[in-house]
């Protein structure tokens, strides 16, 4: 059984050089870093101890944790009430089995061919129209678009990839030297999702900005990857493909704002012979300190986006490693 000081390295690695490539070395699974994670943010060292439990468990439980039981039912058909109950434990929800039972009994999904059948209903399509942006929540309403920037040659591009929480602000941001699918899925698993699962985000909507240049030959294998990435973390936000002129004006002019904010990171050492990997760490030094620190005004609210979402959500100001270090990708 592995103590908590080994626990703690594995932990500063993974914020260090990557959470898919600490796990595979360590041969431990995505979900249950983020579970050792969670607790090392909530109870210190202690939180490593192995048994010690983050919560009571209870007989009902809210809706937030009945939703990540149907996104893993729908990953996992096979998994009964115990193997659901200890991949909750992973992302961070600790609640019993019996408790798990009896929202699949309350959703008729407590036997295996229920849940199988339900598993292989198709998943949702793309939409069209807009969601309701105003009424969601800190962390309930996603927006991820591409900025392409120019190198020291014409014919050398860069490209920022960024998700950005409409309500609260929080913006997760990385530069890449090529246009790609596997970069979105690298930002989404190794950025936006950590953060998304320590600030507790319950995400319904995930919007692509199409002007965003993400190639997507074949959408529907595209959505299905996105979505098994999303589900085996708890999260089934409905995916939305949006043109520039769909958006509002008060959203155009956040995504104007924050795209400005990293140009004038970025720029000033594109056109100087600095490492690829030395500018991705300016960037994300930029990005932590706009997290952190960059105050706005949310109505008459004057904070920082974390700041915000604290005080919107009335939860304590604990934050996370990956807000004070450096991870090479």
């Amino acid at each position: 059984m592995m103590d908590r000081q080994a626990k703690l390295t594995i932990i500063s690695e993974g914020q260090k050089y990557g959470v898919t490539r600490t796990c595979e070395k360590h041969d431990i699974s995505r979900t249950l870093y983020y579970r050792w994670l969670k607790k090392y943010e909530s109870l210190g060292m202690e939180g490593l101890d192995s048994g010690r439990r983050t919560s009571v468990p209870v007989n009902r439980a809210p809706d937030e944790v009945t939703e990540r039981v149907v996104t893993l039912i729908r990953s996992y058909p096979s998994f009964g009430p115990r193997e659901i109950k200890y991949l909750l434990e992973e992302i961070g929800h600790d609640i019993s089995e019996s408790c798990v039972y009896n929202i699949m009994k309350r959703l008729d999904l407590s036997t295996k061919e229920k849940r199988v059948k339900f598993s292989r209903k198709k998943l949702p399509s793309p939409l069209g129209d807009t969601p309701d942006f105003q009424t969601s929540g800190c962390g309930e309403c996603w927006f991820f678009w591409i900025t392409v920037y120019g190198g020291l040659k014409e014919s050398e591009k860069t490209y920022a990839y960024t998700i950005f929480d409409y309500k609260s602000r929080v913006a997760c941001s990385r530069i890449y030297e090529e246009l790609s699918m596997d970069c979105f899925e690298d930002l989404l698993t190794a950025a936006a999702l950590p953060v998304a699962q320590s600030l507790g985000f319950n995400t319904r909507y995930l919007c692509f900005l199409e002007d965003g240049s993400l190639p997507c030959r074949n959408r529907s294998a595209f959505l299905g990857s996105v979505h098994k990435i999303l589900q085996s973390s708890g999260f089934d936000p409905m995916v939305y493909f949006l043109k520039s002129e769909e958006l509002s004006t008060e959203i155009d002019q956040l995504k104007k704002e924050y795209a400005l904010h990293a140009l004038a990171c970025i720029i000033p050492h594109l056109h100087k012979e600095l490492p690829f990997s030395e500018i991705r760490l300016i960037l994300q030094r930029s990005i932590r300190s706009y997290n952190l620190r960059h105050r706005t005004y949310y109505g008459e609210i004057l904070a920082s986006p974390l700041e915000y979402h604290s005080k919107a959500t009335g939860s304590s100001m604990i934050l996370p490693l990956w807000a004070y270090i450096d991870r090479e990708y």
